[in-house]
Protein backbone atom coordinates (compact mmCIF):
# COMPACT_ATOMS: atom_id res chain seq x y z
CA UNK A 1 0.00 0.00 0.00
CA UNK A 2 2.85 2.34 0.86
CA UNK A 3 4.55 1.68 -2.52
CA UNK A 4 0.83 2.45 -4.17
CA UNK A 5 0.77 5.65 -2.49
CA UNK A 6 4.71 6.77 -3.17
CA UNK A 7 3.93 5.64 -7.28
CA UNK A 8 1.20 7.62 -7.31
CA UNK A 9 3.32 11.23 -6.47
CA UNK A 10 6.01 10.21 -8.77
CA UNK A 11 3.80 9.71 -11.51
CA UNK A 12 2.58 13.36 -11.01
CA UNK A 13 5.36 14.36 -10.67
CA UNK A 14 6.85 12.91 -13.76
CA UNK A 15 3.57 14.56 -15.77
CA UNK A 16 4.14 17.93 -14.31
CA UNK A 17 7.88 17.82 -15.67
CA UNK A 18 6.42 16.70 -19.05
CA UNK A 19 4.35 19.55 -18.80
CA UNK A 20 7.18 21.56 -17.85
CA UNK A 21 9.18 20.64 -20.16
CA UNK A 22 6.93 21.12 -23.08
CA UNK A 23 6.20 24.74 -21.65
CA UNK A 24 9.44 25.28 -22.09
CA UNK A 25 9.70 24.16 -25.40
CA UNK A 26 6.83 26.01 -26.23
CA UNK A 27 8.28 28.90 -24.98
CA UNK A 28 11.61 28.66 -26.84
CA UNK A 29 9.84 28.04 -29.91
CA UNK A 30 7.63 31.08 -29.58
CA UNK A 31 10.81 32.90 -28.51
CA UNK A 32 12.51 31.80 -32.02
CA UNK A 33 9.34 32.56 -33.79
CA UNK A 34 9.41 36.19 -32.76
CA UNK A 35 13.37 36.54 -33.40
CA UNK A 36 12.50 35.31 -36.75
CA UNK A 37 9.45 37.84 -37.00
CA UNK A 38 11.44 40.90 -36.02
CA UNK A 39 14.39 39.77 -38.44
CA UNK A 40 11.82 39.65 -40.91
CA UNK A 41 10.23 42.59 -39.69
CA UNK A 42 13.81 44.13 -40.09
CA UNK A 43 14.49 43.06 -43.24
CA UNK A 44 11.61 44.75 -44.43
CA UNK A 45 12.25 47.93 -42.89
CA UNK A 46 15.77 47.53 -44.78
CA UNK A 47 13.82 47.35 -48.09
CA UNK A 48 11.76 49.89 -47.59
CA UNK A 49 14.38 52.30 -46.14
CA UNK A 50 16.56 51.40 -49.31
CA UNK A 51 13.16 51.72 -51.52
CA UNK A 52 12.80 54.98 -49.50
CA UNK A 53 15.95 56.21 -50.71
CA UNK A 54 15.97 55.29 -54.24
CA UNK A 55 12.40 57.48 -54.41
CA UNK A 56 14.00 60.25 -52.88
CA UNK A 57 17.16 59.83 -55.36
CA UNK A 58 14.89 59.54 -57.92
CA UNK A 59 12.26 62.46 -57.39
CA UNK A 60 16.13 64.54 -56.34
CA UNK A 61 17.45 63.74 -60.18
CA UNK A 62 14.01 63.74 -61.85
CA UNK A 63 14.50 67.72 -59.98
CA UNK A 64 17.58 67.72 -61.42
CA UNK A 65 16.62 67.08 -64.52
CA UNK A 66 13.91 69.65 -64.49
CA UNK A 67 16.23 72.57 -63.74
CA UNK A 68 18.48 71.18 -66.42
CA UNK A 69 16.04 71.40 -68.78
CA UNK A 70 14.45 74.61 -68.08
CA UNK A 71 18.24 76.34 -68.01
CA UNK A 72 18.66 74.48 -71.90
CA UNK A 73 15.44 76.27 -72.83
CA UNK A 74 16.27 79.49 -72.06
CA UNK A 75 19.56 79.41 -73.82
CA UNK A 76 17.91 77.63 -76.79
CA UNK A 77 15.75 80.82 -76.64
CA UNK A 78 18.44 82.82 -76.24
CA UNK A 79 20.38 81.32 -79.18
CA UNK A 80 17.55 81.59 -80.81
CA UNK A 81 17.19 85.65 -80.34
CA UNK A 82 20.99 86.04 -81.36
CA UNK A 83 21.02 84.41 -84.34
CA UNK A 84 17.87 86.14 -85.58
CA UNK A 85 19.29 89.53 -84.96
CA UNK A 86 22.79 87.90 -86.35
CA UNK A 87 20.75 87.32 -89.66
CA UNK A 88 18.72 90.90 -89.38
CA UNK A 89 22.51 92.29 -89.10
CA UNK A 90 24.21 90.38 -92.15
CA UNK A 91 20.68 91.23 -93.86
CA UNK A 92 21.40 94.76 -92.94
CA UNK A 93 25.04 94.95 -93.91
CA UNK A 94 24.22 93.04 -97.14
CA UNK A 95 22.46 96.03 -98.31
CA UNK A 96 24.93 98.09 -96.65
CA UNK A 97 27.12 96.48 -99.07
CA UNK A 98 25.36 97.08 -101.88
CA UNK A 99 25.53 101.48 -101.28
CA UNK A 100 29.17 100.92 -99.98
CA UNK A 101 30.83 98.68 -103.46
CA UNK A 102 30.71 102.15 -105.21
CA UNK A 103 33.13 103.58 -102.54
CA UNK A 104 34.63 100.29 -102.28
CA UNK A 105 35.71 100.43 -106.24
CA UNK A 106 36.90 104.20 -105.74
CA UNK A 107 39.39 102.64 -102.44
CA UNK A 108 40.68 99.79 -104.93
CA UNK A 109 41.35 101.90 -107.67
CA UNK A 110 43.16 104.38 -105.60
CA UNK A 111 45.41 102.79 -103.93
CA UNK A 112 46.30 100.95 -107.67
CA UNK A 113 47.37 103.98 -108.58
CA UNK A 114 49.16 105.04 -105.59
CA UNK A 115 51.18 101.73 -105.87
CA UNK A 116 51.92 102.81 -109.81
CA UNK A 117 53.82 105.82 -108.77
CA UNK A 118 54.93 104.60 -105.90
CA UNK A 119 58.68 103.98 -105.09
CA UNK A 120 59.44 100.19 -107.05
CA UNK A 121 59.44 97.93 -104.30
CA UNK A 122 57.43 94.56 -103.84
CA UNK A 123 55.92 95.01 -107.27
CA UNK A 124 54.83 92.06 -107.69
CA UNK A 125 53.46 91.23 -104.27
CA UNK A 126 51.44 94.66 -104.03
CA UNK A 127 49.71 94.14 -108.05
CA UNK A 128 48.95 90.54 -106.67
CA UNK A 129 47.49 92.46 -103.95
CA UNK A 130 45.29 94.35 -105.95
CA UNK A 131 44.38 91.83 -108.28
CA UNK A 132 43.01 89.92 -105.44
CA UNK A 133 41.06 92.73 -104.40
CA UNK A 134 39.53 93.40 -107.46
CA UNK A 135 38.55 89.16 -107.90
CA UNK A 136 37.03 89.06 -104.12
CA UNK A 137 35.12 92.34 -104.76
CA UNK A 138 33.92 90.75 -108.11
CA UNK A 139 32.90 87.29 -106.14
CA UNK A 140 29.39 87.55 -104.85
CA UNK A 141 30.21 84.82 -102.25
CA UNK A 142 31.83 86.98 -100.18
CA UNK A 143 29.85 89.31 -97.92
CA UNK A 144 30.52 92.46 -97.69
CA UNK A 145 32.13 92.78 -94.58
CA UNK A 146 34.93 90.42 -95.65
CA UNK A 147 35.10 93.07 -99.07
CA UNK A 148 35.72 95.53 -96.96
CA UNK A 149 38.12 94.12 -94.35
CA UNK A 150 40.45 92.50 -97.02
CA UNK A 151 40.40 96.32 -98.63
CA UNK A 152 41.37 97.96 -95.01
CA UNK A 153 44.03 95.43 -94.25
CA UNK A 154 45.44 96.00 -97.60
CA UNK A 155 45.89 99.80 -96.86
CA UNK A 156 47.20 98.85 -93.73
CA UNK A 157 49.99 97.15 -95.52
CA UNK A 158 50.99 99.79 -97.09
CA UNK A 159 50.99 102.34 -94.53
CA UNK A 160 53.13 99.86 -92.65
CA UNK A 161 55.66 99.77 -95.61
CA UNK A 162 56.05 103.98 -94.40
CA UNK A 163 57.30 102.59 -90.87
CA UNK A 164 60.22 99.81 -91.68
CA UNK A 165 63.07 99.27 -93.62
CA UNK A 166 62.55 96.39 -96.50
CA UNK A 167 65.10 94.40 -98.64
CA UNK A 168 64.61 92.40 -101.85
CA UNK A 169 66.32 91.34 -104.46
CA UNK A 170 65.81 93.45 -107.84
CA UNK A 171 66.79 93.13 -111.55
CA UNK A 172 68.63 96.47 -111.99
CA UNK A 173 69.78 96.80 -116.19
CA UNK A 174 71.75 93.33 -116.56
CA UNK A 175 72.68 92.90 -113.17
CA UNK A 176 70.80 91.30 -109.95
CA UNK A 177 71.28 93.72 -106.93
CA UNK A 178 69.91 94.10 -103.17
CA UNK A 179 67.50 96.70 -102.36
CA UNK A 180 67.45 98.79 -99.73
CA UNK A 181 63.99 100.25 -98.36
CA UNK A 182 64.17 103.38 -96.18
CA UNK A 183 60.55 103.50 -95.54
CA UNK A 184 59.11 105.40 -98.59
CA UNK A 185 61.25 107.98 -98.66
CA UNK A 186 64.15 106.62 -100.72
CA UNK A 187 65.49 103.20 -102.24
CA UNK A 188 69.23 102.23 -102.45
CA UNK A 189 71.11 99.57 -104.25
CA UNK A 190 74.38 97.28 -104.03
CA UNK A 191 75.90 94.69 -105.94
CA UNK A 192 75.63 91.20 -104.12
CA UNK A 193 79.95 91.66 -103.83
CA UNK A 194 78.97 95.12 -101.35
CA UNK A 195 79.92 97.46 -104.52
CA UNK A 196 78.04 99.74 -106.77
CA UNK A 197 75.98 101.63 -104.78
CA UNK A 198 73.01 103.25 -106.26
CA UNK A 199 70.22 105.39 -105.16
CA UNK A 200 66.40 105.97 -106.83
CA UNK A 201 65.44 109.04 -108.15
CA UNK A 202 61.64 109.24 -108.40
CA UNK A 203 62.26 112.33 -110.21
CA UNK A 204 64.25 111.14 -112.99
CA UNK A 205 62.10 107.69 -112.83
CA UNK A 206 65.56 105.85 -112.67
CA UNK A 207 68.51 104.14 -110.70
CA UNK A 208 71.76 106.76 -110.24
CA UNK A 209 75.11 105.63 -109.16
CA UNK A 210 76.48 106.90 -105.63
CA UNK A 211 79.73 107.31 -104.85
CA UNK A 212 81.63 104.39 -103.10
CA UNK A 213 82.07 105.72 -99.98
CA UNK A 214 78.27 105.19 -98.93
CA UNK A 215 78.54 101.27 -99.82
CA UNK A 216 79.40 100.48 -96.12
CA UNK A 217 76.09 102.81 -94.64
CA UNK A 218 73.95 100.62 -97.32
CA UNK A 219 75.10 97.76 -95.68
CA UNK A 220 74.33 98.24 -92.89
CA UNK A 221 70.83 99.12 -93.69
CA UNK A 222 70.95 96.15 -95.55
CA UNK A 223 71.85 94.24 -92.03
CA UNK A 224 69.04 96.07 -90.56
CA UNK A 225 66.21 95.31 -92.63
CA UNK A 226 67.42 91.62 -92.39
CA UNK A 227 67.43 92.15 -88.74
CA UNK A 228 71.35 90.61 -88.30
CA UNK A 229 72.03 94.02 -86.70
CA UNK A 230 69.80 96.77 -84.45
CA UNK A 231 68.18 99.65 -86.10
CA UNK A 232 70.36 102.52 -86.02
CA UNK A 233 70.63 105.99 -87.82
CA UNK A 234 71.91 105.57 -91.46
CA UNK A 235 73.86 108.58 -93.08
CA UNK A 236 72.99 107.97 -96.55
CA UNK A 237 72.01 110.57 -99.17
CA UNK A 238 68.59 111.66 -100.21
CA UNK A 239 67.37 111.75 -103.86
CA UNK A 240 66.39 115.58 -105.13
CA UNK A 241 63.19 115.32 -106.98
CA UNK A 242 63.71 115.55 -110.82
CA UNK A 243 67.81 116.02 -110.31
CA UNK A 244 70.92 113.77 -108.73
CA UNK A 245 71.00 113.27 -105.01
Amino acid sequence: MAAACLAVPLMARAAADDALSQSIDTVKRTQQASVASQQRIDKLDDQTRALLERYRSAIWQTQQLNVYAEQLNELLQQQTTQLASLQQQMSDLDRAGEDLMPLMLRMTDSLEKFIALDLPFLKDERRERIASLKQVLGDPQVNAGEKFRRILEAYQIEIDYGRSLGVERQQIGSDTMDVLRVGRVALYALAPDGGDPKVWNAGANQWEDLPGGDAAAIRDGLKMARELMPVNLLELPLPAAGGTP
